[in-house]
Order: C-alpha cells, then sequence, then structure tokens
C-alpha cells in the first residue's frame, strides 16, 4: 500500500521551518517548565518581600502594648490585610504563637494551621516555604486575559514576628502564580509589533532563500531534462548555477556538467566504437558471403568450373577471414573488460617485470639506480592486466620495430614507471599520432587487428596513469613509456 507524501515547493517548506524556528523559543520555555519555575520564584520573592513588610508592621504595633501579644491588633491592621488582598491577589494570615489564625484577609480566623511546614518553619524563627497543589475552584478555566492566576500551584510563605526578640507569631501570605501560557498572551500587547515584525522578516527571508534555490534547482531541472532527452550540449545551461553562492547548488551544477560531459565523450566513444567495428567487420563478412556464394553455385554435381585447387583456396580465404573476426571478437572483448578496470592488490612491480621478461626472452635494465629507483617496485595494479601490456609492447616492437635489440627499463620515481624500448626503424611521422587508436595497424596483412596498443592505453588509463611514445629522431628507435 503506498503511503501519501506531503509535497510542497522549496519556499513553503522554508516559512513553515522559519516559523517554527520562531516560535521554538516560546516552546522550549514552556515544554521544560523553565518559565513555570522562573514565574513561581518571582512569586516567592515578592511574596517574601511582602511578609517581611507585614511582620516589621506588626512587631512596631505590638511594642506599644502591654503585654504584647499577636491577639490584639488593631482594627486597622486587619482592615489592611483586607485591601492589600484586593490589590495584591494575596492571601493574607497572621497567626500566634500556637498556629492559630488571630487575623485574616478572608475567613479562616480561628484555624489552627501549626502543622504546615512553613509555619512551624516561622514559629521556629526562620522564613518558611511551601508549594502546594492549588485547591480546584475553577480559576484554572478562566481566559487568558483574566486577572486571576491559572496556575496549577500555590506559593506559601511565612515571616516570624518578633518583639523584644522573642517569636510571638508569625505572618503566612500565599499567591497562584502566573500559568506559562497565561502570562505569554498577557505580554502579547507589548509584543505583538516585535512579532509582527520578526514573523515578517522571517517570511521575507524564506521567500527569497527558496526563490534564488528555486530558481538555481528549476535550471538543473531542466538542464538534467535536456541531458536525458539526449540533447548535445545543454550543459551550456549550467553558467548560471555555477556561479551561485549556495555552495551545494554550485557543486551539484559541477557535477552535472562533468556528468553530461562523460556521457557526451562516452556517446561519442560508442559512435566511433560502432562506425569502426562496422568498417573492420565488413570486409571479411563481405568476402566470406562472396565466397559461400560461389561454392555455393559450384557444388559437385552442378557442372562447376571450380578446380578442387581453387576449391581449396577459396576454403582458405573463408578460414583466413574467420580468424580474422575471432580474433577481432576477442581483441574487443578484452579492451571492455580493460576499460572496465579490474580488481587491483599490492604488485611488486619489479619482479613481474623480470618475470615476463625471462618469459619473452628479453632484456631488463635499471639505468637510474638510486635512491628513488625502489620507489617504482610497488604498484596498486592488476598483475594479470600489466602482463598483458609488457606483452603487448614487447610483441608490438617485434613485429613492427624490425629492431635488433628489445629491453625493459625500470624507471624510479615517486609513480611506478617503466619503459619498453627497441633499437629498431621507429614509427613514421604519420603514424605516429594514430599509434593507440582503435583497429589502426599497418600490419593488416599479417593478421593485425590494431587493437593491441588500444589496449594497453585502456589498461594503463583504468589504472589512473598514462601511456606515451616516443620514436625517432627524438630517440634512437622506439620508447614506449608507462606510469601507473
Amino acid at each position: 500500500m503506498s503511503r501519501t507524501r506531503l509535497v510542497l515547493p522549496l519556499h513553503r517548506w522554508l516559512v513553515l521551518s522559519h516559523l517554527a524556528v520562531l516560535l521554538l523559543p516560546a516552546l522550549t520555555l514552556v515544554g521544560t517548565g523553565a518559565l513555570a519555575k522562573d514565574l513561581a520564584q518571582q512569586t516567592q520573592e515578592d511574596l517574601d518581600h511582602q511578609a517581611s513588610l507585614l511582620a516589621m508592621h506588626i512587631a512596631a504595633e505590638l511594642r506599644h502594648v502591654a503585654p504584647a501579644t499577636i491577639e490584639q491588633l488593631s482594627d486597622t491592621t486587619t482592615r489592611l490585610l483586607v485591601e492589600a488582598k484586593q490589590t495584591t491577589l494575596t492571601g493574607f494570615r497572621v497567626v500566634d504563637g500556637r498556629g492559630v489564625v488571630v487575623a485574616s484577609s478572608g475567613d479562616g480566623v480561628g484555624d489552627d494551621i501549626g502543622d504546615d511546614p512553613e509555619v512551624r518553619t516561622a514559629l521556629a524563627g526562620s522564613p518558611g516555604l511551601a508549594l502546594r497543589p492549588r485547591l480546584s475552584d475553577g480559576s484554572h478555566k478562566q481566559s487568558l486575559s483574566s486577572p486571576s492566576r491559572r496556575s496549577a500551584v500555590r506559593v506559601f510563605v511565612a515571616r516570624p514576628v518578633r518583639v523584644g526578640g522573642e517569636v510571638v507569631g508569625a505572618v503566612v501570605l500565599s499567591r497562584t502564580p502566573r500559568e506559562e501560557w497565561q502570562t505569554l498572551w498577557q505580554m502579547a500587547p507589548q509584543l505583538w509589533l516585535g512579532g509582527l515584525g520578526a514573523i515578517g522578516l522571517t517570511t521575507g527571508l524564506a521567500f527569497f532563500v527558496g526563490y534564488t534555490l528555486s530558481r538555481s534547482l528549476k535550471r538543473l531541472t531542466g538542464v538534467a531534462a535536456r541531458i536525458a532527452g539526449g540533447e548535445m550540449g545543454a550543459h551550456d545551461g549550467l553558467v548560471a548555477p555555477e556561479g551561485s553562492h549556495v555552495g551545494e547548488v554550485r557543486a551539484l551544477a559541477l557535477s552535472l556538467r562533468t556528468m553530461s560531459e562523460r556521457l557526451q565523450e562516452r556517446l561519442a566513444y560508442i559512435s566511433d566504437f560502432a562506425a569502426n567495428v562496422s568498417h573492420e567487420f565488413k570486409t571479411p563478412v563481405s568476402s566470406l558471403l562472396a565466397t559461400i556464394e560461389i561454392l555455393r553455385e559450384d557444388e559437385p554435381g552442378t557442372g562447376g568450373a571450380l578446380s578442387p585447387t581453387q576449391r581449396a583456396r577459396f576454403l582458405d580465404n573463408a578460414t583466413e577471414d574467420l580468424e580474422r573476426l575471432s580474433r577481432l571478437v576477442g581483441g574487443l572483448l578484452r579492451l571492455a573488460r580493460a576499460e572496465e578496470g579490474a580488481d587491483r592488490e599490492n604488485v611488486d612491480l619489479a619482479a613481474l617485470i623480470r618475470e615476463v621478461a625471462e618469459r619473452l626472452g628479453v632484456e631488463v635494465r635499471t639505468p637510474r639506480e638510486g635512491p628513488r629507483a625502489a620507489d617504482a617496485s610497488t604498484a596498486l595494479a592488476n598483475a594479470a592486466e600489466v602482463r598483458s601490456v609488457i606483452t603487448n609492447l614487447v610483441e608490438n616492437a617485434r613485429i613492427h620495430g624490425a629492431a635488433q635489440h628489445i629491453w625493459i627499463e625500470l624507471v624510479g620515481g615517486v609513480r611506478p614507471q617503466f619503459d619498453v624500448v627497441d633499437d629498431g626503424v621507429g614509427i613514421s611521422p604519420a603514424n605516429l599520432p594514430r599509434v593507440f587508436e582503435r583497429f589502426f595497424t599497418t600490419a593488416r596483412s599479417t593478421g593485425g587487428t590494431g587493437l593491441g596498443l588500444a589496449f594497453v592505453r585502456a589498461v594503463v588509463t583504468a589504472h589512473g596513469g598514462r601511456v606515451s611514445v616516443k620514436t625517432r629522431p627524438e630517440v634512437e628507435g622506439t620508447r614506449f613509456s608507462v606510469i601507473l
């Protein structure tokens, strides 16, 4: 069963992501509880300040009463507690030394709250603090704009009342902190202008970036479609994306250009290869067809004019054509495998060259003895293919060079290198540029296919190296240099 995926233009994804990032600070404050903790801390500090002032006020009032007992609070102080609650939304209670409420901003006078931890701490002479779950009175369901607090906890703060160094009672204050979303909502009037500006800037930036990227991606998509359609020169449309300030777009454009150029090279290679194969196969195939037609018309009993000698010659010619076709097919398969590349391993190149040279009966020379000569002794290569390269170069020198001596030189250097050298007549200036072309040969009459040196170049190129040739008058004879 296929899954439906949400597909949106790039600029919309950017707008959504930017807005999400814009909201992330608020979501972080609320989600981690950091804002709730800060609001509770603010409420605690505020209540502590109020409790300190109220305790000082009550202590000052009781100093003028003898004996000083907290039950003797004036009506004025009691009214002050009621008025303060209406202004600060704080609950006020005053307890005696036993923890019994003697004055309150609301109900509860006479209640014994001496067992509450914050009250016990205050009656012992230290400030007390407690956070308790809030009793459900429906306030938490109020609207965000309501002055009622929506938090699920309530903060309790208690301060001792001292007269003459003796604790005669305590003041107990309580209030519900603001809830996080309620706080953010009530801050909105001060934040809306900045928020709108931030949203506008974020949206505009997202659209600008999205438009810039989309324009480059659309161009890349168009070029890719043209390349897929087989249009030559389509990568000319990559000039603008290659100059993009976005690194990924530039890298993609360069990669697309490289791919297009390699595709063109491959298409040109296939086209040339097909033309060469057609040309090389055409002559022996035509000769075979003609031979078969002649022999068919001259079958025994039909009164043919061919003598046994002539018939044998026609059959020999057909056999030679078939052998040539077989060599061509074998050479093409080897060439294709060489161009694909093969597995490689660390090969002792010097030992490998000496092994092949001994089998072929040629000399190995090391004219550049010295500290760097050993650098060429190891190569990351396919041993079988390197053997074929050496063999092809030596056999080529024997067939075409008319040389008296052929030898292989081990050349020291950073990269593995060896030269196959002969003292023959050299290669003519007209043939020199074409020696590595497929099917080019000057020994067609003796069975040459023109694929030997093409195979050598394919193998060396697949190994990340290069092969070059020098001939007379630059050198005495011919020198093929192979660098892996």
